[in-house]
């Protein structure tokens, strides 16, 4: 039987995932990964926070892999903190495996990195290969996308479309700043880039359902089921057609659904128990 995954957020400290590959197999038809932001990794230099955090999910679930975020919002993890967070989780019997979300700013409206400033360029490429030679496996958070019409955006595209420029930049930006890096730094590396709930939206900020899905290692199913009432006007149901769909875009390299239930508004538990619980916050 296939192991199913889903991905659940939690923003207080580690976002709780459920994934489809099968590792620890410490639940029968699921393994269970946590997925912790750049600014938790940081924390993670606090053997004692580290401790407490661990217990706290621990307590109340069997974690197979955790994700440890390198990069978020110009925020770089520094070596030493990331060595001791492998260390410790590895020490634990838990698959330590990295992540990276590509934003300048999410407070900024999810201000994403602008593919045509080089200098935006050059900072992703070196979180890559930071990243690249920490893990065996890196995800990318679904940020990858493009909202830019810089000046030299506006140049570049000509007579494009912005969704026809931006399908064609996003794909080069993944193979030279992404994949190619990677590989060249660490040949065994898996690359898996999560895709969100847009339903036929994805190619207006440059999300290449065709040709990403190919070359990436493997994809991640972003279910986001909130309130549809919200913003996004996310139906609950297409949580589940959205894995279906991404099912067929890669067969067999599907890592399953990342749970997400901001604005969901469930039950609160207090501020300590909310890891152990396992209240997704969304991302």
């Amino acid at each position: 039987m296939r192991r199913n995954t889903q991905f659940c957020r939690v923003f207080l400290a580690l976002s709780v995932v459920f994934t489809a590959m099968a590792g620890g197999n410490n639940y029968r038809n699921f393994d269970v990964a946590l997925y912790s932001r750049v600014y938790e990794t940081q924390q993670m230099r606090d053997p004692a926070w580290l401790e407490s955090h661990w217990a706290a999910v621990s307590r109340n679930m069997k974690v197979d892999k955790i994700y440890l975020e390198t990069h978020r919002d110009t925020v770089v993890v520094d070596q030493a903190t990331l060595d001791q967070a492998k260390k410790f989780f590895l020490s634990k019997g838990v698959k330590v495996a990295g992540g990276i979300t590509v934003t300048i700013s999410e407070r900024n409206q999810f201000e994403t990195f602008c593919y045509s400033n080089l200098e935006h360029r050059q900072m992703l490429q070196k979180v890559v290969e930071f990243t690249a030679r920490n893990f065996d496996e890196f995800i990318l958070d679904d940020f990858f996308f493009t909202d830019c019409k810089a000046d030299s955006d506006i140049a570049a595209k000509g007579d494009r479309t912005w969704t026809q420029f931006r399908l064609a930049q996003m794909d080069e930006a993944a193979r030279n700043l992404i994949i190619k890096p990677a590989k060249t730094v660490n040949p065994k590396v898996k690359i898996v880039i999560k895709f969100p709930n847009w339903y036929d939206h994805f190619q207006n900020l440059g999300f290449n359902l065709e040709t990403e899905p190919r070359i990436f290692d493997g994809i991640y199913t972003g279910t986001e089921t909130r309130d549809p009432s919200s913003n996004q006007h996310l139906q609950q149901y297409h949580g589940y057609s959205i894995v279906r769909y991404f099912e067929n875009l890669k067969p067999g390299g599907n890592g399953g659904g990342w749970v997400d239930q901001f604005g969901m508004n469930p039950p609160q538990p207090s501020r300590r128990a909310t890891l152990a619980h396992a209240v997704c916050q969304g991302s």
